[in-house]
């Protein structure tokens, strides 16, 4: 696929790619959850030390990249919980890059994924008050499953799960 900046490749991160992934994430991050996590723990938020946590684990992610530049990533990974057997961790596009299509590419990519692994029910969970994440998790297709609640920092967040069956996903 292309945007306005170039063909859009779908890979494996691989370690080079560790700073951008911290970047991403930081900026994501700080601009999304502004307002729904608090100030103190955003504001505490630093690219250097996102980039050494990601240098040991910029494994995990699957990136859309245009040549060198990432602008968007997913951490997927295969559970067998009673709710599901596979799950999207983490799904992020640069701040700039959003309403592009870059989150629906990667999306589609982990269905992919868990569908050729013969994965047939994949959950994603995120902030209750993400309302945008929210809306684009509903627009793909998930239906509200279950709550709970996450620290970060001193404060517990709610959280909100989304379902998928694989197989009624378009393709």
């Amino acid at each position: 696929m292309n945007n306005d900046k170039g063909q859009i490749i779908i890979r494996k991160a691989t370690s080079t790619d560790a700073r951008q992934i911290a970047e991403i994430i930081v900026e994501d991050w700080k601009n999304a959850y502004k307002g729904i996590i608090d100030d103190d723990f955003l504001d505490s938020m630093d690219v250097e030390e996102r980039h050494q946590r990601e240098s040991q684990r910029y494994q995990l992610y699957t990136v859309a990249a245009v040549e060198n530049n990432i602008l968007g990533l997913t951490w997927n990974e295969m559970t067998e919980t009673d709710e599901s057997d596979c799950e999207i961790i983490a799904l992020y596009v640069r701040y700039n890059q959003r309403k592009s299509g870059i989150g629906k590419i990667l999306f589609q990519n982990s269905v992919d994924v868990f569908r050729a692994s013969g994965k047939k029910k994949m959950i994603i969970w995120c902030l209750k008050n993400n309302y945008e994440a929210r809306k684009f998790y509903e627009k793909m297709g998930g239906k509200e499953y279950t709550t709970g609640t996450h620290k970060w920092g001193n404060r517990d967040y709610d959280m909100i799960s989304y379902i998928y069956h694989l197989d009624d996903i378009s393709k």
